[in-house]
């Protein structure tokens, strides 16, 4: 990846030089101000970094603003080049350039027509015979009673699924029934319902009334099938004059052809050593979208860039002007200080979760670590949300007593959440995250610098120095404790948790576990960090989805049994969903 650093450098160079001014050496005294913050956002966010998509041009043209930032504050390179922590990670899934497929004695046409799905496996393939299951959906419990495999044998064959969910008649419809039957309607799902009736390849296409786009998949997390798993577009069906209803599809052939795209992508870590090794980690992600990611929210026809203002270039402006400041106050710190820039949260927390596996300073020396992610709208929320406030046995009181009289603090005990601190509390090291709430524009291109709060970043700021002052002053290590979950930033809407952290940078096959929370089912069953689960009941889990989509169909009250791996160990433990 040294080439793309070189091919990018004078697009780089061309954003620093006009930009760099704004970041003046750090004098002796230094204020963080509301217009620093806001300059720093308007740098982040600009559309010419293209919504910094990890491993995209725009991801390292921030990495190299955030380095230089570090560098004039005098920060000390920490990573393993410079000030840079590369790290490999799959990018994307793609076709390759042998797809093939003949439907009905008719070829179609790869892109337009039909597309092989990143869950697919790469192999050839021949059906005398494609059975109609409908939705694809086994759904046993009351009141849906759903078995569209009724009476059909499929193994061996090849399957059609219809997309989404059918609609209920009258006398089912309610808000728990709808609820229950999302759980059945991903993708993987029915992949894996097809595949557990020994169904040996799965075609899926739009109802007539829905939308023919192709999903979009987060294919860097996906481990392939063994079968092929083939979308359908509409307009090769409608070319083959088959209903689009009904389609008469007797005889399928072909190949699928996938390949897993790896890439670089860069941590910026910065280091502030006081002569004590012991150290404070401040962190914020720097990546955002791009131009939308399966994560979007946006529904748009058109590609448009996500910039990202409040996720977070908000938290990196307020972890670069930490670092100025503290920079200029070094002598008065008993505690040396790491800053670090992620990329990959977006991902999956993909560079908190390496760095926290490669930590480039003493692992058993890090004190505390301070995460700070969508800070930037203080002024149209509650208030600032503080996560882990009991992840370590001295914060609880200290946060109890607490007091701020620019904005209301709302404390939160669980140390685990859908950002960088979570991997840094499975290592057992006290974490925080800070969060001014979510918002309308959350994963959208609307979330823009026009609508940041800069003053009340700057407040934020102040309110971080206030707490690792206090924890600066404060002698000996902190007690590390486990929280329950708390579950108020998911990404994710289910109505049963095993209470666990998937470990999204193992490249497994299964589920790792990267951490257990108190109390919950998962650890009531006896499921452990570093355990990789491989089944939920009669599901094969082979990545998060297929982990996702087992879920979906539990609710509180059932039980199944899961099998994990444990070092040379294959286990069967029993779980119950009740909080």
């Amino acid at each position: 990846m040294k080439f793309r650093c070189f091919q990018l450098f004078a697009a780089i160079g061309v954003i620093l030089a006009g930009l760099l001014f704004m970041v003046p050496l750090v004098r002796a005294e230094y204020v963080i101000s509301a217009d620093s913050v806001y300059r720093h956002i308007e740098v982040l966010a600009d559309d010419s970094l293209e919504g910094r998509r990890v491993g995209e041009p725009g991801e390292l043209k921030a990495a190299y603003y955030i380095q230089k930032v570090f560098e004039r504050a005098g920060l000390e390179p920490r990573g393993t080049d410079g000030y840079l922590q590369p790290f490999e990670f799959t990018k994307t899934i793609k076709p390759g350039e042998n797809n093939s497929l003949i439907v009905n004695g008719k070829p179609m046409k790869m892109g337009k027509e039909f597309i092989p799905l990143p869950y697919s496996g790469s192999l050839s393939f021949t059906f005398d015979e494609v059975i109609d299951v409908g939705y694809g959906i086994i759904a046993e419990e009351e009141p849906l009673k759903i078995n569209d495999y009724e009476g059909l044998d499929v193994a061996g064959k090849a399957v059609l699924i219809r997309r989404y969910t059918p609609v209920l008649p009258d006398s089912l419809k309610s808000d728990s029934a709808q609820v229950k039957l999302d759980g059945y309607g991903s993708m993987i799902s029915k992949i894996n319902t097809a595949i557990e009736q020994e169904a040996s390849g799965v075609f899926f296409i739009a109802p007539p009334d829905m939308d023919d786009t192709p999903p979009k998949i987060s294919s860097s997390q996906v481990n392939p099938k063994d079968v092929p798993v083939v979308y359908l577009r509409r307009s090769g069906m409608e070319r083959l004059g088959l209903d689009i209803s009904s389609p008469d599809i007797n005889m399928v052939s072909g190949r699928t052809d996938l390949e897993k795209v790896r890439d670089t992508a860069y941590n910026v870590v910065g280091y502030l050593p006081t002569g004590n090794d012991t150290t404070v980690i401040i962190g914020a992600h720097y990546d955002h979208l791009g131009f939308g990611t399966d994560v979007s929210l946006y529904r748009g026809d058109e590609p448009m860039i996500h910039n990202g203002a409040d996720d977070n270039a908000s938290g990196v402006a307020a972890l670069l002007e930490l670092a100025r400041y503290y920079s200029a106050v070094k002598d008065r710190l008993h505690y040396s200080m790491l800053f670090i820039g992620f990329t990959g949260e977006e991902a999956g927390i993909l560079g908190s979760s390496y760095f926290a596996g490669n930590m480039t300073i003493d692992s058993n020396a890090v004190r505390m670590m301070v995460n700070m992610d969508m800070i930037g709208r203080l002024k149209e929320q509650e208030g600032l949300i503080i996560f882990g406030t009991g992840s370590a046995a001295e914060f609880k009181p200290y946060f109890d007593s607490l007091t701020c009289d620019k904005f209301k603090l709302i404390s939160r005990e669980s140390g685990i959440g859908a950002s960088d601190h979570t991997a840094f509390y499975n290592r057992r090291i006290p974490s925080l995250f800070l969060f001014t709430g979510a918002h309308s524009d959350y994963h959208r291109p609307t979330d823009d610098i026009e609508k940041i709060d800069p003053e009340g970043i700057v407040n934020v700021t102040g309110l971080v120095t206030k707490v690792l002052s206090h924890f600066d002053r404060v002698g000996g290590s902190l007690t590390f404790q486990k929280t329950r979950s708390d579950g108020r930033r998911g990404r994710g809407s289910y109505t049963v948790s095993l209470g666990i952290v998937p470990d999204f940078a193992a490249e497994v096959k299964g589920l790792k576990v990267d951490g257990v929370s108190a109390d919950r089912p998962g650890e009531r069953a006896g499921i452990l960090t570093g355990d990789i689960i491989i089944k939920m009941g009669e599901t094969g889990i082979g990545d998060i989805y297929d982990y996702m989509g087992a879920l979906g169909k539990f609710r509180k009250g059932d039980s199944v049994e899961i099998v994990v791996v444990r070092g040379a160990d294959t286990l069967s433990l029993n779980v119950h969903f009740v909080d």
